[in-house]
């Protein structure tokens, strides 16, 4: 299964472009405003004039003209371009906040997910080889399946190598159990025999000739069975196959069928 390519961050926005984008915008504002009271004045006056006909022409000019610029100053004063330029860069600097804040989040997301798939992993690896070596073959099976369907080099890795840990102790004990055997000959079936009879099973299900011993490999839950099984099976064929590795003995019976077949 292969890993899926991280999708490409999202740009973060040209902030100098924005700004002035938003300082031209409140320039306008600033001018449009003025106009309008300008124009408010201008209309003042015109109802001024009409009202105070008494009034000198140039007093009445001066006093229009101050109020132009008195109402512009405060306009100005109102939309100073310093204050712009605070709120402008505020705003800038929380949506580049906002924006650094969803990109730390990506980024952590994407390189730590990996690390808790293989924390997780790891720990299910570990709790197979637990099972194994109490002698549940479902851990062994689990830690098959595990490995089949992860393509993360590390977990690979650590997986396999738990297995052939587990497998070779399982080895190492059979060949020391198969040494204190008194009687000659195919002391791993013999070994096999005494351990089912010790744990009750049926007679049977104890097996006697080399299908029997298939049989058990390719079904019985318990690998303390299963491991002088596979014991019996190499005295049986003269075939050195590693611990656990039910695919050779597969492979074999499939080359010689008659002889794993069960009568």
């Amino acid at each position: 299964m292969s890993v899926a390519n991280p999708s490409p961050s999202p740009q973060v926005p040209n902030v100098g472009a924005e700004y002035d984008h938003l300082l031209s915008y409140f320039k306008y504002l600033v001018t449009l405003t003025t106009v309008v009271i300008g124009l408010l004045i201008a209309v003042g006056a015109w109802i001024f004039h009409s009202s105070m006909k008494d009034v000198r022409e140039d007093a009445k000019q001066e006093a229009t003209r101050v109020a132009a610029v008195e109402a512009k100053a405060r306009v100005t004063e109102a939309f100073a371009e310093k204050n712009i330029n605070a709120m402008i860069l505020s705003a800038a600097q929380e949506k580049v906040g906002t924006i650094t804040d969803k990109l730390i989040n990506q980024q952590l997301t994407s390189k730590l997910g990996p690390i808790q798939q293989r924390i997780s992993l790891v720990g299910r690896i570990s709790e197979s080889e637990m099972r194994m070596r109490l002698g549940f073959r479902a851990g062994l099976d689990e830690l098959d399946t595990l490995l089949r369907n992860t393509n993360d080099p590390d977990v690979v890795r650590f997986g396999k190598s738990t297995l052939a840990t587990a497998s070779q102790d399982f080895e190492t004990r059979l060949q020391e159990n198969i040494k204190q055997q008194p009687q000659p000959g195919m002391k791993a079936m013999q070994m096999l025999q005494v351990y089912l009879m010790n744990q009750r099973r049926p007679q049977e299900s104890i097996p006697s000739n080399l299908q029997g011993v298939v049989q058990l490999i390719y079904h019985d839950s318990d690998l303390n069975a299963v491991a002088p099984a596979f014991g019996a099976f190499r005295d049986f064929t003269a075939e050195n196959v590693k611990m656990f590795d039910f695919d050779a003995v597969r492979t074999w019976c499939s080359r010689n069928q008659p002889k794993c077949q069960t009568p």
